[in-house]
């Protein structure tokens, strides 16, 4: 039986109309020569147009089912190994001997680490594969509620549509749960639902369970202060929004002085 949680419902994750609108942000920080490591990789919804616009970008994921569609769509963008390559790989545990310019791990993947333990494997092999000059770049959704607040409202059994997508000969939906939470550490344990409707019938059902660990402005800040880095840059999201009045808490750092 397979381990990969998202094998299921890696055909679908392509079908969202809400990423957020962060490729272009990468590609301003980037340069023809840029050596970059993305992290949690995915499907290549960031990396694919990054391999571009780089010098060589290299691509982990934890989800084998995740990287063959990646693979697929370098393959098909004609994208050569000399300048793309991504392995299955766990983030909190990695070498690969050699450095990079850049480091990112978008659309929170950060979030989906709910141990210490994990978190600190992230940053070490992150501080390992950074190069002296290098950065790298970090992102969590910033909490809509207080954590007080979170804990009183946030778990519910209700299924709320997230969205709702065109295939051919029908329409896939996506609907999300938000069963259960820990309180003490702030990780939230939301499921997503996605269903294939074909000709008005229900043909496929794929359930995704994450974790998504909550952090606050500050909070984001300081972890990485104390894992040894320095913090360069913050902002609030992709359009310019202020540092922790965004939706998106995102923060460049250096290996510390």
């Amino acid at each position: 039986m397979s381990n990969d949680i998202r094998a299921q419902a890696a055909k679908y994750y392509d079908l969202c109309p809400d990423m957020p609108a962060d490729v272009p942000f990468y590609k301003s920080l980037i340069a023809p020569e840029t050596r970059v490591l993305e992290l949690g990789c995915g499907t290549g919804r960031v990396l694919v147009p990054l391999a571009g616009v780089c010098g060589y970008i290299h691509g982990l994921d934890l989800s084998e089912a995740m990287i063959d569609v990646c693979r697929r769509k370098l393959e098909v963008e004609g994208v050569p190994p000399t300048k793309a390559r991504v392995e299955v790989k766990d983030i909190t545990n990695f070498a690969l001997n050699q450095t990079f310019d850049l480091i990112i791990a978008p659309y929170r993947v950060l979030q989906n680490l709910e141990a210490d333990a994990a978190v600190n494997g992230l940053f070490r092999c992150i501080r390992r594969h950074l190069a002296p000059e290098g950065t790298c770049i970090l992102n969590v959704f910033r909490p809509k509620r207080d954590p007080e607040a979170m804990r009183r409202v946030w778990c519910s059994d209700e299924e709320k549509l997230s969205w709702e997508a065109a295939v051919e000969g029908g329409r896939v939906t996506c609907y999300e749960r938000w069963l259960r939470m820990d309180p003490d550490k702030m990780v939230l344990y939301p499921e997503l639902i996605y269903r294939r409707y074909q000709d008005g019938a229900l043909v496929d059902e794929a359930v995704l369970k994450i974790a998504m660990r909550c952090y606050y402005p500050e909070e984001f800040e300081q972890l990485i202060v104390d894992q040894g880095f320095r913090v360069l840059r913050r902002w609030g999201g992709y359009e310019g929004e202020l540092y922790g009045q965004g939706p998106e808490l995102v923060v460049q750092f250096a290996q510390g002085s």
